[in-house]
């Protein structure tokens, strides 16, 4: 095994033997060690790159289907972590995997592309519907480490052609200028800035790097909180990078901003953290999962005290998670730790995401944290399929998870135009579903809806319960469902389901392994031709209760449908009312911005008040 020289070994302490304790260096080297043998499986001699299986699914950016094909992403941390668990062998490997990833980057200022990689060796970004810029942070930022942990192994000619390659990520993301709503990929970018910057002496990149991570926590401060607010899989991209720029920048003054945007986004998560099921509850504006599985980089910067794995078990290949994990020096905040260890007494937590201008609403969310579940929903959102704008969790902390998660299918694929306006109380929502043209289909911008008109055979709006034990009691007719879901119980009433002509029907059905609630605003044997300008009024009014315990959902549904509802409607809108929540929102398909606009929330005839994450500011 080759030996570590002494900046390597300083390297090593910064991002490594600083954890937490309860979480060893041990940890980090079997983590190492059993992503990279995962890795070395796939690996592709003939391509000096990793190999994967695209599969047949939709997926934006790409066209591949069905297919192998190499990741430039991948490959690259690969060669990252070959680095990371020493040995003249792997080393040789990474420099290989270096020189090709370097290669196929696009190098030419002039280009369109200047800077990125395309997803693949096989589709290059100009072959991409369309290239994903995002590849200049992820890849520019893995290039970042390679050189700030492992320059001085890597022959001086390599070294020159990484640096040349961190100076075109760079330059890239400089080029984009991302806005600042975009939060992980403003963040990450403004690490490949500030530290490719430092490392090439470039004032002039320095500058708006520094610039840049001030505008960044401008945006943050109009709200108090993130606009890419709630989210398992960027929260950790965002917390990564903030953790990378306090391990390798140097200035006193950026590194005071970074460590008050690195508090705040940990506070961010804690207060949304469900300690009894160990998931961050809703709403959750992105994920991959709905399920958080086990995230080590939290069990790590908790020090091992919130236990998802064994070490046994990483060592053993069963843990999930990115090799990268053992070389950050991830840290919870040590006063907001308890909020992820302890359940705590039932809580409401509000807070704005976004800010608007009148008459629109700020984006908001609400989240009641009971003892044994949470639920949570955004006041404005959609359903495109990262969302969970509305999402429950109940049933402990085993997984897979037991969730409740609100969907809109076009036949087999979440449908970004339809939309969700709620208000919510405690363990209560009142909530509307419209729609919007312009608008996506599967993508909101990348997959826009042409001339208003689309082909469908089934529309309707979903409730997910994955977990729901199958000898469950459910009481349902054609607008209600009852259901003692093992832990707590679920009551959903769709007050009015209206499309065209058409009135909505609930059915309950097992779909795939999971209970699933349906209500149907569509449903032929062949697709038809839908056209948004002659369907008229489209629009669900819905009401959702959960509650802790099991029992009998009769006696539920008895008790929630003496509670007032009460409806009008006048032109495209219509007013709903239900307990002590009432909305207004439109009935009509119409753009996003007029249903915005038509939007209003109150509790007790009162505005929902709008509540911020914190009053310190970051700029």
């Amino acid at each position: 095994m080759s030996t570590l020289t002494r900046r390597e070994c300083a390297g090593s302490v910064l991002f490594a033997l600083a954890a937490p304790s309860g979480w060893s260096r041990e940890w980090d080297q079997a983590l190492i060690q059993a992503a990279v043998a995962r890795q070395d499986a796939a690996f592709d001699p003939a391509e000096t790159m990793l190999r994967r299986s695209v599969g047949a699914e939709y997926r934006y950016h790409t066209n591949l289907r069905s297919r192998q094909a190499h990741p430039t992403r991948d490959t690259l941390e690969y060669a990252f972590l070959l680095l990371e668990a020493g040995g003249d062998q792997r080393r040789e490997r990474s420099l290989a995997v270096i020189e090709r990833i370097l290669a196929i980057q696009e190098t030419d200022p002039q280009s369109k592309w200047y800077g990125i990689w395309g997803y693949y060796l096989e589709e290059p970004a100009p072959k991409m519907s369309p290239a994903d810029w995002n590849w200049a942070d992820f890849n520019g930022s893995m290039l970042l480490l390679i050189e700030y942990r492992h320059g001085s192994r890597l022959p001086a000619a390599l070294r020159e052609k990484v640096r040349a390659g961190i100076h075109h990520a760079a330059y890239s993301v400089r080029r984009r200028n991302v806005a600042m709503t975009y939060t992980n990929i403003a963040v990450q970018g403004s690490f490949v800035t500030l530290a490719g910057a430092q490392l090439l002496g470039d004032a002039d990149l320095g500058g708006y790097a520094a610039d840049r991570l001030r505008r960044f926590a401008q945006t943050v401060d109009v709200t108090g909180s993130f606009a890419e607010y709630n989210s398992p899989s960027y929260a950790n991209v965002t917390i990564a990078n903030l953790t990378r720029m306090k391990r390798t920048l140097k200035d006193p003054e950026i590194l005071a901003r970074v460590d008050k945007i690195h508090h705040r986004a940990w506070l961010h998560l804690a207060r949304h953290w469900h300690a009894a099921t160990r998931q961050l509850a809703g709403p959750l504006s992105r994920c991959y999962s709905t399920d958080i599985g086990g995230p080590l980089w939290i069990q790590k910067a908790l020090g091992g005290r919130l236990a998802f794995t064994t070490l046994a078990d990483v060592r053993q290949g069963r843990a999930s998670g990115s090799g990268e994990v053992a070389t950050l020096d991830y840290r919870c905040p040590e006063a907001l730790a308890p909020l992820f260890l302890e359940p705590g007494q039932p809580r409401q937590h509000r807070e704005t995401f976004l800010p608007a201008e009148p008459p629109v609403r700020p984006v908001q969310g609400t989240t009641w944290l009971d003892r044994g579940f949470c639920l949570g929903s955004v006041n404005r959102g959609d359903f495109w399929v990262q969302r969970r704008s509305l999402l429950a969790y109940w049933g402990g902390a085993a997984r897979p998870a037991r969730y409740l998660q609100m969907r809109f299918i076009k036949d087999d694929y979440d449908f970004t135009s339809a939309l969700l306006y709620a208000v919510q109380e405690r363990n209560c929502i009142l909530g509307l579903i419209n729609f919007r043209t312009p608008g996506g289909d599967k993508h909101p911008s990348l997959d826009p809806i042409q001339n208003g008109e689309f082909q469908a055979r089934r529309l309707r709006l979903c409730l997910d319960l994955p977990g729901v034990p199958e000898k469950a009691r459910i009481v349902s007719d054609a607008s209600t469902a009852a259901i003692d879901l093992g832990g707590a119980r679920l009551w959903f009433r769709a007050q009015r389901a209206v499309f065209g002509e058409r009135t909505g029907r609930l059915s309950v059905a097992r779909e795939e392994g999971r209970l699933v609630v349906s209500v149907d605003l569509l449903r032929e044997p062949e697709p038809r031709l839908v056209r948004w300008s002659e369907i008229g009024p489209a629009y669900i009014a819905f009401t959702l209760a959960m509650e802790e315990g099991s029992g009998a959902p009769e006696a539920l549904d008895r008790r929630y449908r003496r509670l007032r509802f009460e409806e009008s409607r006048e032109g495209p809108t219509v007013k709903l009312a239900w307990q002590s929540l009432a909305l207004t929102g439109g009935t009509a398909v119409r753009s996003v911005a007029e249903q915005d606009r038509a939007f209003s929330e109150s509790i007790n005839g009162a505005p929902v008040p709008l509540v911020r994450l914190s009053e310190e500011r970051l700029a």
